[in-house]
């Protein structure tokens, strides 16, 4: 008996040595990574100009050529689709005189770009709206696309390309003319303003001072999280293009992200450098990990726990969770029962 208490004892040594050692290890590879963490990057990775942005199209169209894979004979929107087309050529047809499974109704989207030109080519997007079997190789007849004004700013018509399984979905690369300018208002009275893709307070401020020491003719304010309002004066209004392209080639270094992101289906796991876990004692199974206290156990007890001695980020605590051999499964679960007894400091988004 006393045999096995003095190998438990030096088994549990050697497990509290080890553990002791790979958390020594991921200390300092963490605090050498913390180091460069923050990348530097320009404004433009990080903001976008207000005004300056796509726009999305939609129409209806009619597909031919498909090999009995189109809609049922019996869809009246079918029929009727049919019907008009042909009407416009000078046939008249009934839609009661219309039997066709090679056609298909669809929905057409394609998103059009800031400045663009007429003759400029998009993509478009093409889904079924009734029981099409399979697009693929089908022939998408001139359709108008319409913004959400109503005004045609593109005609589209193609052959359609399907990947994947799903096959009541395609596209046509080029698919779609642009047949009307688009006009992007981003600069108005000598001002103009710019937006961050991820409001956040720190960000933006960081923002607005490089840009007065980079530019210290302009006027800069920062309206909140999102929004940077910039006034030009009469001398620098001349070349708008060069002036947005300097603000936007300004090299700035944003607030690293709160967030934790889980994907529950892959178990992949995206951690902001910033989100940490506070004081909280987590059991799964036989594991037992303190974080920000410690616990006295008896030498007996073969469970006493992994005790790491502060707040710890999510990133270090994923890794001991992985080094201890705990699965994604297993993390994900631990990662959201955190996030409930409120020692997750950041924000847990789960897909």
């Amino acid at each position: 008996m006393r045999l096995d208490n003095s190998l438990l004892k030096h088994r549990y040594t050697l497990v509290k040595i080890t553990v002791g050692f790979v958390f020594f290890i991921l200390y300092l590879v963490f605090s050498i990574v913390h180091a460069f963490s923050v990348p530097t990057v320009r404004i433009k990775d990080i903001c976008y100009i207000e005004g300056i942005r796509k726009n999305q199209l939609v129409g209806v169209g009619l597909v031919t050529g498909l090999p009995g894979k189109g809609d049922s004979s019996r869809s009246f929107v079918l029929k009727e689709s049919i019907a008009n087309f042909l009407n416009r050529f000078g046939f008249k047809v009934s839609p009661d005189e219309i039997r066709s499974k090679n056609s298909a109704v669809v929905m057409i989207t394609a998103e059009v770009p800031a400045f663009a030109r007429p003759g400029d080519r998009i993509d478009v997007i093409v889904s079924s709206i009734a029981d099409a079997k399979n697009l693929d190789g089908g022939v998408l007849l001139q359709a108008p696309l319409r913004g959400a004004n109503g005004k045609l700013y593109a005609v589209a018509q193609g052959v359609i390309e399907v990947e994947g399984k799903q096959k009541t979905v395609g596209r046509i690369p080029k698919g779609a003319i642009v047949e009307q300018k688009i006009i992007s208002d981003f600069f108005r009275n000598g001002n103009l303003s710019i937006l961050l893709k991820n409001p956040n307070f720190i960000t933006a401020n960081v923002v607005a001072d490089a840009i007065r020491k980079k530019l210290p003719k302009l006027k800069v304010v920062t309206r909140d999280s999102s929004i940077i309002d910039i006034t030009v004066p009469p001398e620098l209004q001349g070349d708008i293009v060069k002036l947005i392209a300097s603000i936007e080639s300004i090299e700035v270094k944003p607030d690293s992200s709160n967030t934790v992101v889980i994907d529950s289906k892959t178990g992949v796991i995206i951690m902001g450098e910033n989100v940490r876990i506070g004081k909280v004692a987590v059991a799964y199974k036989s594991v037992q990990i303190n974080v920000g206290f410690y616990q006295q156990f008896g030498e007996e007890n073969a469970n006493q726990p992994f005790v790491i001695k502060d707040t710890v980020s999510v990133d270090d605590f994923v890794n001991t969770l992985k080094a201890i051999g705990l699965k994604s499964d297993a993390i994900i679960s631990i990662l959201k029962a955190i996030d409930k007894a409120g020692a997750l400091y950041g924000e847990l988004k789960i897909m």
